[in-house]
């Protein structure tokens, strides 16, 4: 058995999970990161042998040729060798993490607003080699990618995606980049999933490493019932709600989610390399256990390079609990199926 990642997904910046509905693309002009609460972060997981931190990292350090982009607050290269260093002696590597995906790109500013032109394309490549350098030669780098398409779009002040041909074409230069720094792209699964023949048509299986993301139960007995919840009730039940005409009993019976069961395990006889990545986000309990025994199970080990678990919460003290829980479950679920 190969060794594998244990990783946890940290931000650093929050700005690429904002939306923009008014002239201010960005919704946070600091950051919303605890020092105290970081160092939380790096204790508990060394306690549970997580050997890699995902850092969200956006806007959130100085960039030397674009210092327009970063924060008021953001760390500057000090900071990033002094966190490396640090996370190094416990035995954690930081891979950073900058997404380029247009509904995921608010830590750009303006720049967000010029996808897809000269200036755009050069923006990105001085990013992606600062990241690079500042994080003194990462393994990965990590560009996103994920729910780039008109459903996440349409709620932004400006719906922008790409499609066809062009998005090809902007995903193969942003991986090309990565590849050419030394460093291997690491994205979502969604471009794999959603368009997955399109995608091994322009995407090699050794350009990029996947991460699978599903966030419920995938044994049955621990479905997630519908009106268990008030937001899945709005969702899934009352007149109106965005998936009501579905009709569904289990949250497991979305469309999306028997699409993940559809796709995960069939794409890899394809060579695809994946990082699974479980989460608290949807309160199930159950989710991160499932996760690791379905690809432990399933899937050809040495196709599973390590797992993810991603709180998609600040990393701040008022959600403590939610990480707490993010480090029991992977540690349940590591010790069950991998010690």
């Amino acid at each position: 058995m190969n060794k594998k990642m244990w990783g946890v997904m940290v931000y650093l910046s929050s700005n690429q999970w904002s939306v923009e509905k008014d002239v201010n693309v960005k919704k946070c002009e600091s950051l919303e990161f605890d020092d105290d609460f970081w160092e939380y972060i790096l204790d508990e997981s060394e306690k549970i042998g997580i050997n890699t931190i995902l850092l969200d990292v956006g806007d959130g350090i100085k960039y030397e040729k674009h210092p327009e982009i970063s924060l008021k607050d953001a760390w500057p290269r000090e900071r990033v060798a002094m966190e490396l260093k640090r996370c190094r002696e416990k035995g954690i590597a930081i891979i950073p993490k900058v997404n380029f995906a247009s509904t995921h790109c608010f830590w750009l500013g303006e720049y967000r607003r010029m996808m897809s032109t000269n200036t755009y394309y050069r923006v990105c490549k001085d990013v992606i080699q600062e990241v690079y350098e500042a994080f003194e030669q990462p393994e990965y780098i990590h560009i996103g990618m994920d729910e780039e398409n008109a459903e996440f779009s349409k709620n932004h002040g400006i719906a922008m995606y790409r499609q066809g041909e062009l998005f090809w074409h902007d995903l193969k230069f942003l991986l090309d980049c990565v590849n050419e720094t030394g460093a291997k792209p690491w994205i979502w699964h969604s471009p794999l999933f959603d368009m997955p023949e399109e995608y091994k048509a322009h995407i090699g299986a050794d350009e990029a490493v996947i991460s699978p993301y599903y966030y419920h139960a995938l044994n049955k007995k621990f479905y997630t019932r519908t009106d268990s919840r008030p937001e899945y009730v709005d969702y899934y039940i009352k007149e109106g709600g965005q998936c009501s005409h579905l009709k569904l009993e289990y949250v497991e019976h979305d469309p999306f989610h028997t699409n993940f069961r559809k796709m995960a395990l069939p794409l890899m006889k394809d060579g695809y390399k994946y990082i699974p990545c479980p989460s608290v986000f949807n309160h199930c309990d159950r989710n991160t256990h499932d996760m690791l025994e379905y690809f432990k199970t399933n899937a050809p080990d040495e196709q599973i390079i390590g797992y993810l678990t991603a709180p998609w919460y600040d990393t701040t003290w008022k959600n403590k609990e939610q990480f707490d829980d993010t480090f029991r479950f992977l540690k349940e679920a590591k010790e069950k199926f991998y010690e």
